[in-house]
């Protein structure tokens, strides 16, 4: 029965692992992708697009576009600072992973995420 306790929690364990390294990586990908799709559009051409096309398609007076145009600068600020925050979480949850591990299971978590994050 000892046995039999000792291979749940190892199982469960690596669970825990794996739907952490999940989100990890799906948060890193989605990242990666987002910043892929869009390398050279900055800040200002999103938001210009945007009002372009919001201009266009509801009409939109002059006074509109700068209230909206407040709006995408507020919202594209908060993304970043949430992306930045989320880094700082995955690096954070590593860091505190990796201290309970011997020196060879964190060379061997270390290659686990290079291959989940691998492009």
């Amino acid at each position: 029965m000892g046995s039999s306790s000792s291979a749940s929690a190892g199982k469960a364990i690596g669970v825990i692992v794996l739907v952490f390294l999940s989100g990890f990586a799906t948060g890193y990908l989605g990242f990666n992708l987002v910043e892929s799709l869009d390398p050279d559009r900055d800040t200002e051409f999103r938001i210009e697009t945007t009002l372009t096309d919001l201009s266009s398609k509801l009409d939109l007076n002059p006074s509109q576009m700068e209230q909206i145009r407040v709006v995408l600068d507020d919202v594209i600020m908060e993304e970043a600072e949430l992306l930045n925050e989320l880094k700082w979480n995955q690096k954070e949850a590593r860091e505190r992973i990796m201290q309970y591990l011997t020196p060879e299971q964190s060379q061997q978590f270390m290659q686990m995420l290079d291959i989940a994050f691998q492009p």
